[in-house]
């Protein structure tokens, strides 16, 4: 077979350059630890990698919802307590105005009371995070508008808000209320078996600015008591809710820190192994260049001396 004198040299520069090619290759694996850099590097790999990725990505988010809920929740849990705090304040008042005090005594707790009507109207448009608590899905929207009358005082309240509730994923197939409404079958200070703090609370005073300590005994005691049984069935299930949420992200944070190390497996590089190879690589190139130097500095006057 005849080999042609220009051969060599372009066999000589395509080894070189593979050489050089997968010098680079190796130098990116040791820099970034990384062995897959792109889809032709291994294509089955890639595809494992990606889809551990992915899966990773929305545990994360499963995590974070549970985690932005949860805070939304406590949040909630607190103004509730405060809510319960104001009831009780105004149950002692109610059981205080009995028929053995005064008119002029009973008259007195009309103040206190008024300003218990002014605290629960401040809690119930309760922000967190730029938006209302218990407006339902309005929750740019503030629930809760008093009218007063012609001393300043808070006659009524109207609901502002919705009984929509938005839910959140926190698990594959899982999902949970991510929101509270005032009003409602469900609502915070208004449901359906009778509760409405905000109305019993003005009745309350008016009755007592009256100094009817009848319709105090026999009315408003009985629907407060409704109003207690509503806050009680709230921190029952913000209380469930809360065990549910702190569940449901550390199950997505152990699972998300149990790919990690699959991810690490099949994209991360051995760099013991990488720096051998490297050093191989590094070696063979040096040895083409001192041969090819060799013997591309002969010619033909070397053989006819």
């Amino acid at each position: 077979m005849r080999v042609t004198s220009n051969s060599f040299p372009i066999d000589l520069r395509q080894q070189l350059s593979e050489l050089m090619d997968k010098q680079a290759t190796l130098q990116m694996r040791a820099t970034t630890g990384q062995r897959i850099e792109n889809a032709s590097d291994d294509p089955r790999g890639m595809h494992k990698v990606l889809g551990l990725q992915n899966e990773l990505r929305t545990l994360y988010q499963y995590q974070k919802n549970a985690s932005l809920v949860r805070e939304g929740v406590d949040v909630t849990y607190s103004a509730i307590s405060s809510l319960k705090k104001t009831f009780d304040r105004a149950s002692e008042l109610a059981a205080a105005a009995d028929g053995a005090k005064s008119p002029d005594v009973i008259r007195t707790y009309q103040h206190e009371v008024n300003q218990l009507i002014e605290q629960a109207l401040q809690v119930a448009n309760t922000k967190h995070r730029h938006v209302f608590l218990f407006a339902g899905t309005k929750n740019t929207t503030q629930p809760f508008t008093a009218t007063r009358d012609g001393e300043g005082k808070i006659s009524a309240v109207t609901y502002n808000g919705n009984e929509s509730v938005s839910v959140v994923d926190v698990a594959e197939n899982s999902t949970v209320k991510a929101n509270f409404t005032g009003h409602g079958a469900t609502g915070v200070l208004k449901n359906n078996k009778g509760a409405d703090f905000m109305a019993h609370l003005i009745q309350l005073r008016d009755h007592l600015a009256a100094a009817d300590s009848k319709a105090v005994n026999s009315t408003d005691a009985v629907n407060l008591l409704k109003d207690e049984d509503n806050f009680i069935d709230h921190f029952s299930a913000v209380g469930a809710l809360q065990s549910r949420l702190e569940t449901a992200e550390a199950i997505a944070q152990k699972r998300a820190s149990s790919l990690n190390p699959l991810i690490s497996k099949e994209a991360d590089v051995d760099l013991s192994e990488t720096l051998v190879r490297l050093n191989e690589i590094q070696n063979a190139y040096v040895a083409a260049l001192q041969t090819g130097g060799t013997l591309l500095s002969t010619s033909l006057l070397d053989y006819i001396r």
